[in-house]
């Protein structure tokens, strides 16, 4: 095993380097043009790229400057027909998986071979982070309605000393359309196949004239579904989405900025559990209730900007709410019937619950930076971290009796941290940045179990616990500038993914036995890379990785006993992404992605497990993810008529992945594609769209429980339909 390491890992990183020096080498073929590639024309009438301005280190900054691989999506380019933006936003992004294991609470990232080892233990175990406006949330809130966006950053690799507890993957940080004064009323609809419905509404502008500006927009999505129910008839996979924001901005004079944002969502799904793979007539749904799968958030923040002489002060305040709902049958009839030889029919009314959580988050952050212009460049500043979490369970099982009972926890987390970050020009071409974090995790646990009276469990058990850690997470990094428009970088960071106390107790609580915290996960990640803006209307950009992780965490269900089981497993990975964009003069724009990542789990398997797993590959990562973006836009003149007609498309694909440590079985690789067409001028618009044209169901997730019985949680099909637009 360990040659076969070897050899992969110096075939891979000699693929990766040989690729950051082919796109220096293409950028040393092109001249000058502005510093970062600012937008103009050249002899060719090429339209230039736009300088990209991102905040992944807590202030506006190039892109092109950022030792960090990023991809950079703008707000128009996710479907704005989504019914799963984390999917869409992990398809466009290089080595950045999405799994959906149908329940809210169980959608979660995975980048470069890390992330959770299974499930995640609590709602602080995410460690892929997302972030709406640069504020954080738990994994609850992973995956929320994007609309009325004006980009997405991917940051790949550990964004800790910025961003906090668990982002030792990396992070995802939507930025949403802030109040600016800019005018804009616009309503969008669409109407499509398996009844979707959609309708999009913005308004935005100058309330008092350079004083105090407004935006809201609101979202509203259904969808019947399309897995029907053999057993009860109907189908599932259904979406009912309603969301709003509102944002005003307040700017007494030049050097004061007051934002106020408050949002709303409610997602109602009644996503389908399991569906056996082997069926003939897959997908079909074989439970006795329709699934009830809910997630309402609600959040607010008011963030303060304030220029002094010598510094910019910030301060960001931000509440979230959020609740969740799950009711449903564990045991589809169909399965067990294929693993019984039983009729589907008698699997029904014996196993199933609901489970009630809801999760209160408080953060408070202070910080300074530098003004633009300064020599260097730096942030520094503390910030407090509170999550309330509770979770309600009750649940009934003849197949799991461990499940049944009544479970009742209550999580409290706090996080105390103080970081800065800096980056230092060195003579003429040289930089070096560097960032460090310093944080203490408090946890409070307080549980409480009582039995339906199933043989073999405690009437009742009740446990009060604490678990506490000091850590430093931090990053450093030299960059070079081969051009203007050209830079290499190295870096190495220090990641960390919190410790703490399973949310549901697993199997512990029901036998009497108090549970025990889970130790955190540290890693270490070395990546080079290169990013160029090049002035004939090409950025390209690639790096290569490696990462070294201690203690990953993992929740895991051996289907062959029904037991659950925690621990903590080393894992290895290493890889590259490459990354392109071009904006042609004739009307056409491409982009394109590829990744690479190899993982294995390493080292001596914790006792509980079921069997050794090294060498395995790690859950839910994929050798290979791709991407390839076209679109087309024609002025109406051209051809002598009013408006602009438009087409494009994206192609996506994600190789074979393991649903668990086990590697119990392999969920298939899948391709996507989308396309959109349509004609627009400076009022109308309308379009036709179809999202996933092959019908080619995504497995996010898979079960094995026999040879052949699989169970597997699978995506929606193919949605096609037609819209119209009106601006003025």
């Amino acid at each position: 095993m360990t040659t076969f390491r070897s050899r992969r890992f110096g075939r891979s990183v000699s693929f990766g380097v040989l690729a950051l020096l082919l796109s220096s080498a293409t950028g040393f073929t092109q001249e000058g043009g502005g510093p970062h590639g600012e937008s103009a024309g050249d002899e060719s009438g090429a339209t230039l790229l736009d300088p990209i301005v991102i905040t992944a280190r807590k202030r506006p900054e190039f892109d092109l400057d950022v030792p960090v691989s990023t991809t950079i999506l703008p707000g128009n380019s996710i479907p704005s027909t989504t019914l799963d933006p984390a999917g869409d936003i992990s398809r466009m992004s290089p080595n950045l998986n999405f799994t959906d294991a149908a329940r809210p609470q169980d959608r979660y990232g995975t980048m470069r071979g890390v992330g959770p080892l299974g499930n995640p233990l609590n709602s602080l175990d995410n460690t892929v982070g997302f972030a709406i406006g640069g504020v954080p949330t738990s994994s609850n809130g992973f995956g929320q309605p994007l609309f009325d966006i004006e980009r997405v950053e991917v940051l790949r690799g550990p964004q800790g000393t910025l961003f906090g507890r668990n982002s030792l993957g990396g992070l995802i940080n939507v930025i949403p359309r802030e109040a600016d004064g800019e005018r804009e009323f616009r309503i969008d609809t669409q109407i499509g196949s398996n009844g979707y419905r959609q309708a999009e509404a913005k308004a935005g502008g100058w309330i008092v004239p350079d004083l105090l500006a407004g935006r809201a927009a609101f979202l509203y999505q259904n969808f019947d579904g399309d897995v029907p129910n053999g057993i009860i008839g109907g189908k599932e996979g259904g979406v009912d989405l309603k969301a709003g924001r509102g944002s005003l901005r307040f700017t007494p004079d030049e050097t004061l900025v007051i934002d106020i944002t408050g949002s709303y969502s409610s997602d109602d799904r009644n996503n389908a559990i399991w569906l056996l793979r082997e069926s003939p007539d897959f997908p079909r749904s074989g439970v006795d209730r329709t699934p009830i799968n809910n997630r309402d958030i609600g959040q607010g923040s008011i963030q303060v900007k304030k220029e002094f002489e010598d510094v910019d002060l910030v301060t960001v305040t931000s509440f979230q709410d959020i609740e969740l709902f799950t009711n449903d049958d564990a045991t589809d009839g169909f399965i067990y019937g294929a693993l019984t030889g039983l009729p589907p029919a008698a699997f029904t009314g014996t196993d199933g619950g609901s489970v009630r959580e809801k999760d209160r988050i408080f953060s408070q952050e202070v910080r300074l930076g530098s003004l633009e212009g300064s020599p260097f460049s730096w942030v520094a500043g503390v910030n407090y971290f509170r999550s309330d979490y509770n979770i309600s369970r009750d649940f009934e099982s003849d197949f799991i009796p461990t499940l049944n009972g009544l479970t009742n926890n209550d999580i409290v987390s706090q996080t105390f941290a103080v970081f800065g970050d800096v980056t230092i020009p060195l003579a003429e071409r040289f930089e070096v940045s560097g960032g460090l974090r310093l944080a203490h995790d408090i946890q409070d646990f307080a549980g409480r179990f009582n039995s339906r009276g199933a043989p073999g469990l405690v009437p009742s058990f009740d446990q009060e616990a604490r678990f506490s850690d000091t850590y430093v997470t931090g990053r450093a990094a030299v960059s070079y500038a081969w051009t203007d428009d050209i830079k290499s970088y190295f870096s190495v960071a220090r990641g960390h993914s919190s410790g703490g106390f399973e949310r549901s107790q697993g199997s512990d609580a029901p036998m009497g036995i108090a549970a025990t915290p889970f130790a955190p996960t540290r890693g270490w990640t070395y990546e080079l890379g290169t990013k160029a803006q090049l002035t004939n209307a090409i950025s390209l950009s690639a790096a290569a990785f490696y990462n070294d992780v201690s203690d990953g965490q993992l929740l895991g269900f051996d289907f062959a006993t029904n037991q659950v089981f925690i621990a903590n497993q080393d894992y290895r990975s290493f890889g590259f992404e490459l990354q392109g964009n071009a904006d042609m003069s004739n009307g056409f724009e491409l982009s394109a992605g590829v990744g690479f990542t190899e993982s294995r789990l390493v080292g001596a398997s914790t006792p509980v497990l079921p069997a050794s797993v090294d060498g395995n590959r790690v859950p839910f990562t994929p050798e290979w993810t791709a991407n390839l973006g076209v679109t087309y836009r024609l002025a109406g003149e051209d051809v002598g008529l009013d408006g602009d007609f438009f087409a494009g498309a994206t192609y996506q694909y994600v190789g074979a992945r393991y649903p668990d440590v086990q590697n119990s079985v392999k969920m298939d690789s899948y391709h996507m594609i989308n396309a959109k067409i349509g004609w627009e001028n400076e009022r109308l618009g309308v379009n036709a769209f179809v999202n996933n044209l092959l019908d080619e169901r995504p497995v996010y997730f898979a079960a094995s429980y026999s040879p052949d019985v699989t169970g597997v949680i699978a995506g929606r099909g193919r949605v096609f339909g037609v819209g119209a637009s009106l601006k003025w």
